[in-house]
């Protein structure tokens, strides 16, 4: 049993030790009238940690700077360095594959899939950048986190993106049965075996949870048959989960800014803002003609009957 932290230098000390041990520089302590503090680097941010004794005499330990991945990540060897791990799965496992998607709700664009395979150094690497669901992150920051991730887990991660154009063919083909959910389905089970095909003997997934919680199970190929999926609300709270979300929304946005591009025109994010929905929609079908709509929106979507009127025949 270890011997419990009396003074604020001890606590001072512990912090910058586990500073230290996560590849920080530690400056030398400083002795105010109500605090003991310290310089944290990382050779380009600066944060100070300060402790102290607060008024029901119990130890105060905090961190001071400018909010960013850098101060998130000195915020978390105050608490001790047990690492971050999934809140669905035993601590036994050291390797599972999250998965998430992104587009699912937008009318226009791709839909997109991707999985991560997390790894112990992967793990303790990735925690500053894992704080949040990417959904609560700004496009410059997704941006960010998602290069950082691609590097720390390269060769660990896969992205499947149907565009437009095929989503409506897959929509249009039998064996999907005209369901979004099983195209969805489809492309969790193919970001799996992707993975499994570089990294056998994964035994976990996680992923949002399925109205049809088969669905996902049926669609799984000969090396995902021997993975077990776990799925759950609220899955972005497994860190592995959270890295493809933001690996997710940055494929998403970038291809989305292609198809920009190609159309010259604003393509709304999401379905409700039907008036924008519909002046990009006669922007397409007046360059691209009736069947222009196929290569930009998933028709399927109930905005496309709205427009009917609208767009005469043009929406199909």
């Amino acid at each position: 049993m270890s011997t419990p932290i009396t003074s604020a230098e001890e606590l001072l000390d512990t912090i910058c030790n586990r500073c230290t041990a996560a590849g920080l520089l530690v400056g030398p302590t400083a002795h105010r009238d109500w605090n003991v503090e310290a310089e944290i680097s990382d050779g380009v941010n600066k944060a100070k940690v300060l402790v102290w004794f607060n008024a029901k005499g119990t130890l105060t330990p905090k961190v001071q700077g400018k909010k960013n991945p850098f101060t998130e990540l000195v915020k978390l060897q105050l608490h001790g360095d047990e690492p971050l791990r999934s809140a669905f799965l035993p601590a036994s496992v050291t390797h599972w594959i999250g998965v998430d998607e992104s587009g699912k709700g937008d009318y226009f664009g791709p839909l997109t899939a991707v999985g991560v395979l997390l790894t112990p150094d992967s793990l303790m690497r990735l925690r500053p950048l894992l704080l949040r669901d990417s959904k609560e992150v700004n496009a410059a920051g997704i941006r960010t986190a998602a290069k950082e991730i691609r590097t720390i887990c390269a060769r660990h991660f896969a992205v499947v993106t149907v565009m437009p154009e095929r989503y409506n063919q897959f929509m249009e083909e039998s064996s999907f049965g005209k369901n979004s959910q099983r195209i969805l389905a489809w492309m969790h089970a193919r970001v799996i075996e992707n993975i499994l095909e570089e990294h056998a003997g994964v035994e976990h997934a996680i992923c949002d949870k399925f109205a049809n919680e088969s669905v996902i199970n049926r669609a799984l190929m000969k090396k995902g048959r021997g993975i077990t999926v776990h799925q759950h609300v609220r899955a972005e709270a497994d860190p592995a989960v959270a890295a493809a979300s933001i690996l997710a929304r940055d494929e998403f946005v970038r291809r989305m800014a292609q198809l920009e591009g190609t159309a010259g025109c604003r393509l709304p994010l999401g379905a409700s803002d039907e008036a924008g929905i519909l002046a990009a929609a006669r922007e397409i079908v007046k360059k691209d003609g009736r069947e222009g709509l196929r290569g930009y929106a998933k028709l399927h979507f109930k905005t496309t009957e709205k427009m009917r009127g609208a767009l005469g025949n043009a929406a199909g």
